[in-house]
């Protein structure tokens, strides 16, 4: 069995042939597109058209998209992700950048996260090279996330949690080239640039962030205090803290989000159990026991992290060398450190907001290698029978995808704004005026319409449809919006 593992030829290409099906599952999938309303916060953003913007126009006055367009600047990104919360700017900022560049259609936003995506995973196929030395297991890192349903969910998904993963993931090269390669200040400022633009993505993606650093002081501590590597740390540093400094406002607006979702969340009732309960079914599935994605009553959650709990334990016994046994706990740290990162977060706002599945998005890459490389120390342990391996590899995978195929198979988008049907009709007839029930129909609609398309807004607040007007009549088109 371990012959196949160091037949270098062929394990190659059959890494590669994983990481093209991968790559492919991004392009096709998903099947059918609709957006919801976080979308639509990014797409407006990366316009320059804050919540605030609505303010400077007035009921019955009109407004031309030439003038909607001037918002369609740097500045005006910035601004409007500090006025939202200051969150995601990198994201906003390069998803501006790709607008001016390929158009204003659904699928070309789209379009973008899916790149992202594509280079996440060859960045991924590198890390898992790095900890495999490219043996069969990066191919099983691969596939475990390629159809990991979050992954690919954050693959279309018009925010930037897809971003995040790709900066996380290209930090993580980095780090474990100074880790275990040689202490080059160059890879520590990488990984340092890496992590602060993934912060800069979302903020949420400090979970990994903290144990990079964790990790490098404990292991590290003396080396970091070099000359070079502290001009090496201080750099990224000086970045996130002048961008902090420049959206205190934003932060602020932020601070006052979270205090509103903790009033809900007196109101509504909140329990310390239930989120222990969800802590440990992200965890149990994130690692690849996903029985609580099928069954999910509180029995199934604890034996399946319970089971994740025994596989670990059982690859610190397996592990060969100190230096193995630091890479399984390195991994686990990486991987299920999230969950109890977010579950505090719950338990200090007294809500479950933090406890859903996009927001564990940054940790995925490590799940799939904590996965794989605990696969590795079974199927190479002459103390584990090829038979015993193979049984607890078809445990994770086959469940796995499983739950990748139900969920193509079942996941059917609900259309919950009509904004981009709209724009096509009005581009397709030619209309030259629209009146909308509220300012960011307007603004939305101007978002994906053709650069340079011109057209005219009127807001009337007793309207209940969208009213569009050429020469020849009017045309009325019902409101489908969902704010929720």
């Amino acid at each position: 069995m371990q012959g196949i593992f160091r037949k270098r030829g062929l394990t190659e290409i059959i890494n590669l042939v994983c990481l093209i099906t991968g790559i492919f599952i991004i392009i096709l999938l998903p099947l059918k597109k609709e957006i919801w309303y976080d979308e639509t916060v990014s797409i407006l953003i990366s316009k320059g058209i804050s919540p605030d913007t609505k303010q400077l126009f007035a009921d019955n006055t009109p407004v031309s998209s030439a003038t909607l367009h001037q918002f369609n600047t740097i500045p005006h990104v910035f601004e409007a992700t500090v006025s939202d919360n200051a969150n995601s700017f990198i994201y906003n900022l390069a998803l501006h950048w790709y607008t001016q560049l390929c158009g204003n259609t659904i699928a070309g936003y789209m379009w973008f996260s899916k790149l992202i995506a594509i280079a996440t995973l060859i960045a991924f196929w590198f890390l898992c090279k790095l900890f495999f030395n490219n043996n069969i297991f990066t191919s099983v890192a691969i596939l475990l996330l390629s159809t990991d349903i979050d992954f690919v969910a954050m693959s279309h998904e018009i925010r930037a949690y897809a971003m995040g993963i790709l900066f996380i993931t290209l930090a993580a090269v980095n780090f474990y080239k100074f880790m275990y390669r040689a202490e080059k200040p160059v890879w520590l400022f990488l990984t340092g640039l890496f992590s602060v633009a993934a912060v800069l993505c979302h903020f949420l993606s400090v979970y990994v962030v903290v144990v990079f650093l964790v990790a490098l002081i404990y292991n590290k501590g003396r080396a970091l205090f070099a000359t070079k590597n502290i001009i090496a740390i201080v750099m990224p540093v000086l970045m996130i803290a002048a961008y902090f400094l420049g959206t205190y406002s934003g932060l602020q607006t932020m601070s006052r989000q979270n205090h509103e979702i903790q009033e809900r969340a007196l109101a509504a009732g909140f329990s310390n159990l239930e989120v222990m309960s969800r802590a440990m079914k992200f965890t149990a599935v994130n690692l690849k026991l996903v029985f609580p994605s099928f069954m999910g009553s509180r029995q199934v959650i604890i034996m399946s992290f319970l089971l994740a709990v025994a596989l670990y334990g059982a690859g610190i016994k397996l592990a060969k060398d100190k230096e193995q046994k630091s890479t399984l706990h390195l991994l686990l740290a990486l991987s299920a450190g999230s969950s109890i990162f977010l579950a505090l977060l719950c338990a200090k706002s007294h809500h479950y907001t933090a406890l859903y599945y996009r927001y564990f998005s940054f940790c995925l890459p490590f799940c799939c290698l904590f996965v794989a490389y605990l696969l590795y120390l079974f199927f190479t342990s002459p103390r584990i029978k090829n038979a015993i391996a193979s049984g607890i590899a078809v445990v994770i995978i086959l469940p796995s995808v499983l739950l990748f195929v139900q969920w193509v198979k079942n996941t059917k988008p609900v259309q919950k704004y009509n904004f981009t049907d709209v724009a096509g009709i009005i581009t397709a007839s030619g209309y030259n005026k629209i009146e909308v029930p509220q300012w960011r129909d307007a603004f939305l609609i101007n978002a994906l319409l053709p650069d340079g398309y011109k057209i005219d807004y009127f807001r009337n607040p007793a309207a209940t449809e969208f009213t569009v007007y050429k020469a020849e009549g009017i045309t009325k088109i019902p409101v489908i919006r969902n704010d929720e």
